[in-house]
């Protein structure tokens, strides 16, 4: 889109500001591209690392899902010829929100929207980055709203395309208000239009909970982290742990994602094949679903026949351990 172009369609927006005035995704795209960036990690060698998205939500500040931060000494915000250094600022591990700072970055940030009133069936657009390819822009509906066992939102379904390479990209509503960071797609190896994003209500409350955890941090006497690349490595560790299996994959670590957010008790098996199988709940009277999560989740796995089937984590628990390794 041309400068122009860029200007008018901006112009047509601001004329529609009203509830019953939805924008259509050029209007949406023209409003709030300039706030997503790509996201590119390196090591301790200055080698490329993993890539993800971001958005811009204050001055020099821009939100990203945590993992997509791992194991990251340098982190750079990017935006075709344009690449500003910046270092985490704030984080929040468990919901997988972290806070980028970079002081040389000068972008409009978005608008948050109010995450409680999205519903069923309306339109959203996402813009990310999926496989490195720049501000790339999909359409769909929200699907569904996936809660907790305290009935708390985590996940926003969504039909909305969404590919690796988005973790953090933003799903905007049709009046250009961020309501959700696309964080999780297709997490069932033959799903169709199936993908997620944490509700933008946790951006909003992310100060106060990294208030919280380097409180937490002082007091089990961590090192103070605020100005490192990637957040405290022991909040990773249920993670990381899949970075010792040969047969983990990008997808397996989306799925364990997605079980984090899982209602307890709950499950999470892999195969040697590389297939991964979870279960949660109590017990049902069910025959097919008898059983604690594990032995549910297990005989789902053996079914595949892929391999070796592994309990690697129960509830928030890792119990899987590497060969010879002591629990």
């Amino acid at each position: 889109m041309s400068t122009v172009a860029r200007w008018c369609a901006l112009m047509l927006a601001a004329a529609c500001a009203g509830p019953a005035c939805a924008l259509s995704a050029e209007l949406v795209y023209a409003k709030v591209s300039a706030a997503v960036w790509r996201v590119r990690t390196y090591d301790g060698d200055n080698l490329p690392l993993a890539q993800g998205s971001a958005v811009v939500v204050g001055p020099g500040a821009a939100v990203t899902n945590c993992h997509v931060l791992a194991k990251a000494k340098r982190v750079s915000l990017q935006r075709e010829k344009e690449a500003f250094d910046a270092t985490l600022d704030m984080w929040d591990v468990k919901r997988d929100v972290c806070q980028l700072k970079a002081p040389a970055l000068h972008a409009a940030a978005v608008t948050l929207g109010d995450s409680s009133k999205v519903a069923v069936g309306q339109s959203v657009f996402a813009i990310g980055n999926p496989k490195g390819l720049e501000l790339t822009m999909s359409a769909g509906l929200v699907s569904s709203l996936r809660r907790n066992d305290q009935n708390q939102l985590v996940l926003i379904q969504t039909s909305a395309a969404i590919s690796g390479g988005s973790s953090g990209g933003g799903l905007f509503d049709d009046q250009a208000r961020l309501i959700g960071l696309t964080t999780i797609g297709s997490v069932t190896g033959d799903a169709q239009n199936l993908n997620f994003a944490i509700p933008a209500q946790w951006v909003s409350e992310l100060p106060q909970r990294h208030a919280q955890a380097k409180a937490v941090q002082a007091l089990a006497g961590g090192a103070p982290s605020g100005a490192a690349a990637t957040p405290p490595a022991q909040d990773y560790a249920r993670i990381d742990e899949l970075d010792k299996l040969p047969f983990a994959t990008e997808r397996m670590r989306e799925r364990y994602r997605y079980f984090l957010t899982r209602p307890l008790p709950r499950a999470f098996v892999i195969s040697e094949g590389g297939d991964w199988r979870l279960a949660s709940g109590a017990e049902s009277s069910n025959p097919q679903l008898s059983g604690a999560p594990a032995e549910r989740a297990l005989r789902e796995c053996e079914k595949a026949r892929t391999g070796r089937c592994i309990v690697y984590a129960v509830d928030d628990r890792v119990v899987w351990r590497p060969e010879g390794a002591t629990r």
